[in-house]
């Protein structure tokens, strides 16, 4: 009883003292009296920012994608890697991560945008316009990601309280109405002129931004008028970088072909990319690797697949190759005719090699290169596939795997021509614009122009999409929009033999994909012969009645009763 006086008696006593106690802070914002000036109003913009670096395993979540996808495979056994093989479900952490990042973003943008009237008069018209922009910006990105892997979402523009937070889905056309609105809205009042680097919204990546997510969604006028007002900049505010690999270096981070990434800096905020993506030798843990069906999908320097080039050499396959084959992947030196010339097969400041009986390879990190173990061939742990990512990955992090801090990119101007290209020719529009932007992107890595016509030209561009692309995280969009998920992503991803490569090419089929059954070439699930089979890394499951959307995560559903499933998730 006395316990209870003495609570009763707490609760009065604070209650007669509340007009002393219930003051603002004098030397920190409070929430009854934040976005009181300019300061506090930046403060909030940049917290919208916050929820770009939730990250998966320490990258961007984005990226994670392409090992959901037929490009790739996450080694760690996680919710990723359970996803791509339709063993996971509506509780899988990695689907819970991406809604609650993309909903904690919007409820940060919202909040700014709600409250900016009580500054209105106190602070400048365009300090408040910029914000709104800004917020907006990242409200509409943060909601393309949500109607793209779900569908249905709910469409929350407000401040939500315990009141008012059973909200049910809105369809998707009327979310994706509001984020043409919100990128339109922002591209008016957005300059042009920040540098990659800054991090911040600009008019160029909001139309970029708005033109992606109509093309996943079918909305090809709209893709077009979008990626149009972003090619009139070319020339002055928006450009192709001479250079594809120095896109993915510190080097090449104020590039003006990068129109939005996710900035890092070193003391502040890094990530473990080198370590994710490397190889053994360099200090990397090969945890997430390339398929070798993505290597083979590269075409030849003639513009032809790997089955039907006769510049393709079996026995030294990565020779007369699309030059970004080894720009995306770091691929064995045992692959070229003369290995030490060429760039792709040293890797981290050593010579890559996976072949099991390349038990030495050079360490170009010493005063004169020296032979050491090579763990790209002994460990256990090395590249299941015998091949590694080389985008993002800076020999500048060699000895600090953990802390990388180049800039992740979210869109260049080689994809807009891309999203251009396709637009066009599947609104029934293809004209010389069409060769023109999809060639700019060919002839800047010295590929041959594509000529094609009809559904040839389409499947041209899906394959061009795979190869500009790879390693970015737009792969498992395209292959669900494409309806092509339940071809590639139904059997197993490959690496490469142990101790050979095949002799022949596999059969390559419209969209770019590698069959080896087709050509005869085994692989070890048939043939218990790791040497002269293709390695069976992971066996992916993908059901179409289901799967081509994400579920609705359990515990969303659970606190929120008014929020449907998608069709056959429990």
């Amino acid at each position: 009883m006395k316990k209870l006086i003495y609570s009763v008696a707490t609760i009065l006593l604070f209650a007669q003292c509340s007009e002393f106690l219930d003051k603002a802070p004098l030397d920190s914002p409070s929430d009854k009296t934040f976005l009181a000036n300019e300061t506090e109003i930046e403060m909030a913009v940049v917290g919208c920012y916050t929820d770009l670096w939730t990250d998966w395993e320490g990258m961007p979540f984005f990226l994670a994608f392409e090992e959901l996808s037929d490009n790739g495979w996450d080694r760690n056994t996680n919710d990723v890697q359970r996803l791509s093989q339709g063993a996971n479900d509506a509780q899988s952490s990695f689907v819970q991560t991406v809604w609650r990042t993309c909903y904690s973003g919007i409820s940060r943008c919202n909040y700014l945008i709600n409250n900016l009237a009580k500054v209105e008069g106190t602070v400048s018209a365009d300090v408040l316009s910029q914000a709104k922009a800004e917020a907006q910006f990242l409200r509409a990105y943060y909601y393309s990601y949500l109607v793209d892997l779900y569908g249905d979402v709910p469409l929350v523009l407000e401040t939500l309280t315990l009141e008012n937070a059973q909200i049910p889905r809105s369809s998707k056309e009327e979310v994706l109405n509001q984020i043409f609105k919100d990128y339109d809205e922002a591209a008016a009042v957005l300059g042009t002129t920040d540098k990659p680097t800054s991090g911040r919204a600009t008019r160029q990546a909001a139309l970029a931004l708005k033109a992606r997510t109509a093309l996943y969604s079918e909305k090809w006028d709209v893709a077009i008028a979008a990626a149009s007002e972003v090619m009139k900049m070319e020339g002055s505010e928006v450009m192709l970088d001479p250079s594809f690999p120095n896109l993915f270096t510190y080097e090449g981070q104020d590039s003006k072909e990068i129109l939005f990434s996710i900035q890092y800096l070193f003391g502040f905020k890094v990530h473990p990319i080198f370590r994710l993506f490397g190889g053994r030798n360099g200090g990397g843990h090969a945890n997430k690797i390339p398929s070798y069906q993505l290597v083979d999908s590269y075409g030849c320097i003639d513009g032809l697949p790997i089955d039907e080039s006769p510049l393709y050499d079996p026995a030294k396959p990565w020779d007369n190759r699309d030059p970004r084959l080894a720009w995306t992947l770091a691929l064995p030196s045992s692959g070229y005719s003369d290995w030490q010339n060429e760039p792709g097969c040293i890797f981290q400041g050593f010579q890559f090699e996976t072949h099991r009986d390349s038990v030495k390879c050079w360490n170009y990190h010493t005063p004169t290169p020296s032979r050491v173990d090579n763990q790209d061939a002994l460990n256990a742990y090395a590249s299941f596939s015998g091949i590694n990512w080389r985008k993002y990955v800076n020999d500048k992090n060699y000895g600090d795997v953990n802390n990388c801090d180049n800039n992740i990119i979210v869109i260049r101007y080689a994809e807009v021509l891309l999203i251009y290209a396709e637009a066009k020719v599947r609104a029934g529009q293809t004209d010389a614009s069409v060769y023109t932007a999809l060639n700019k992107v060919r002839s800047r890595v010295g590929m041959p122009n594509i000529e094609e016509t009809g559904d040839e030209l389409l499947y041209a561009i899906a394959r061009e999409r795979r190869h500009e692309l790879s390693g970015e995280g737009q792969r498992l969009s395209d292959i669900r929009r494409w309806k092509i998920a339940e071809d590639v992503m139904n059997g197993f991803i490959l690496g490469r033999m142990q101790k050979s490569y095949p002799t022949k090419a596999p059969v390559i089929d419209e969209w770019g994909t590698p069959d080896y059954a087709a050509a005869g070439i085994p692989i070890a699930s048939d043939v218990n012969d790791p040497n002269t089979s293709m390695r069976t890394v992971d066996r992916r499951i993908f059901n179409p009645n289901k799967d081509y959307l994400w579920p609705i995560p359990y515990i969303e559903r659970q606190t929120n009763p008014s929020l449907t499933q998608n069709p056959n998730w429990e």
